[in-house]
């Protein structure tokens, strides 16, 4: 690594020697030295490449003058000892690492430091970034800030500032996590932050991809390891595609429980039949053998919950199927799928109860663990899981909302691939997960009134998980819990006016969706 200077739009300590060096490349306005520095913003040149370099230098120039500083890291037997040598020289409030050959976009510190006040200032900022890539899959436009999202990629990235006290108490980089010192970086910064704000802007063009290889990966399996550690919380941690469906390039945290819960899982059902995989099946059954066969969690029960008109062979093969597992608790009347909800959790001896579709199928022996240990973290009130139509294409990974605030499936009919930066593999929050496949505490499912009977068909899941949004409790969707759901690819649900009607309310919750960034989804 070369011989470091600073150079900045608020002054320039460097060699004479360095001065004349930049000199054909960069050039800054005499009027800024005035301007007291917020931003420094230190740059990596492992590769000593001095265009590359330059180019790093006139984006910073082209942002013209500001409170903001650039300083290029020295030679060093490290790059964190380089880096921590040139945050030594810095004297601004919040510190960035970038790399030689990275591109500030035009306005992108101003825009940083338009979030910013003097009486409100985040621990850590960051912003959306892009690179080149084909069809645009190297424009990363991010959620708000979403914990868990970091414990499985490294999605703070670049432009990512940290304030300088609380670069100052982690200590920097650290060599022992070389491929991705950055993650570790926000890792650490980010446990003992009280708040971590987005920037909703492209803030830089990378001068490559970022490299999530085998090697990255496994050091950011210990970077999250290490957190956890250092949290004092009993987790495993994997990283995806090993023995498992998911793509790799993630890394998975399994929280352990201090115990093993009951789980009743509560599958309405009106013992109904249709084709699948070209032989005629009854849904119910089908579900239940999936469940008994491929579930590998050891405490669960089956709390049925007929229709009026159900046949009593079909309750009786199902008696059969589940022994003692199983529990029947029947409705009268029209069919309302809240009200069969409601009456199978208010059966239920579980701790915790899954609200499952009688035309679903379970495909990941691991699904129900899972889904137990996303709920036992903190404040997590609901998880839902990834749902497949017979084809192998989407059907669930969460719900969003359309700008009319119509509830949506996020990658509805896509490929059951990674998504847009592991959004189909790694667990995300959101605000509503489908209600085909839901677990929640039972004391939760009581706190917030159960499922609402006046929406028998649609928006009941939504409404539900909404109430529980507003207890301050996160709704989350776990892809690794993996089930077929058997509902038509072909069907469209239609939504009444008395549907929309009742959510209405919810409206300026739907409408700022803190999980979708403004300018894509997740």
């Amino acid at each position: 690594m070369r011989s470091g200077g600073h150079v900045a739009a608020v002054a320039l300590v460097e060699s004479a020697r360095e001065r004349r060096s930049r000199r054909s490349t960069s050039s800054y306005p005499a009027h800024a030295v005035m301007i007291k520095p917020l931003l420094s913003l230190v740059v990596i040149d492992e590769q000593h490449d001095v265009t590359a370099r330059s180019a790093t230098e006139q984006s910073f120039a082209a942002q013209g003058a500001g409170p903001w500083e650039l300083v290029v890291a020295p030679e060093g037997t490290t790059v964190s000892q380089s880096v921590d040598v040139a945050v030594g020289r810095t004297t601004g409030r919040y510190v960035a690492v970038i790399a030689a050959g990275d591109r500030l976009e035009p306005g992108a510190l101003e825009a940083v430091v338009s979030v910013l006040a003097p009486d409100d200032e985040p621990d850590v900022v960051y912003t959306d970034e892009q690179w080149a890539a084909d069809e645009g899959a190297g424009v990363f436009a991010k959620p708000r800030w979403v914990p868990r999202y970091l414990d499985a990629y490294p999605y703070l990235g670049r432009l990512c500032l940290v304030r300088r006290d609380v670069w100052d108490r982690i200590g920097g980089l650290r060599e022992d996590f070389a491929p991705v010192r950055e993650w570790d970086l926000a890792l650490r910064a980010t446990e003992v932050a009280h708040e971590v704000r987005h920037v909703p802007v492209v803030g830089l063009t990378r001068a490559t991809a970022p490299i999530m290889d085998e090697v990255a990966v496994e050091a950011g399996r210990r970077a999250v390891s290490a957190r956890y550690q250092r949290l004092g919380v009993p987790v495993v941690v994997e990283s995806t595609g090993h023995g498992d469906s998911a793509e790799p390039g993630f890394v998975r945290v399994w929280r352990q429980p201090s115990d093993i819960p009951l789980v009743s899982i509560v599958v309405p059902t009106a013992g109904s039949r249709r084709e699948l995989r070209g032989s005629e099946t009854l849904l119910v059954t089908n579900a239940l053998q999936s469940i008994l066969d491929r579930t590998a969690y050891p405490k669960w029960e089956v709390v049925l919950v007929p229709s009026e008109h159900t046949p009593k062979e079909v309750l009786d093969e199902c008696a059969s199927l589940l022994g003692d597992r199983l529990r029947i608790a029947s409705v009268r009347g029209t069919f309302n799928f809240s009200r069969s909800v409601n009456v199978g959790v208010g059966a239920a001896a579980g701790e915790f109860v899954v609200l499952l579709n009688d035309d679903t199928e379970v495909l990941e022996p691991r699904w129900l663990d899972r889904m137990i240990a996303v709920a036992s973290e903190n404040g997590v009130g609901v998880v839902g899981a990834k749902l497949l139509f017979d084809d192998g294409t989407i059907q669930h990974t969460g719900v969003t909302f359309g700008n009319d605030g119509e509830a949506m499936h996020l990658h509805i009919f896509e490929q059951d691939d990674a998504g847009y930066f592991g959004s189909k593999v790694v667990d995300l929050d959101f605000l509503a997960v489908t209600g085909a496949c839901m677990l929640v505490a039972r004391d939760v499912f009581a706190e917030v009134g159960g499922f609402n009977e006046s929406l028998p068909l649609n928006y009941n899941d939504v409404d539900f998980c909404l109430k529980v949004g507003a207890t301050g409790r996160r709704v989350v969707c776990t892809p690794f819990a993996r089930l077929h759901h058997f509902e038509s690819s072909s069907r469209v649900a239609r939504i009444e006016d008395y549907e929309r009607s009742a959510l209405a309310w919810w409206n300026p919750r739907k409408m700022l969706d803190p999980y979708v960034n403004v300018r894509g989804l997740t």
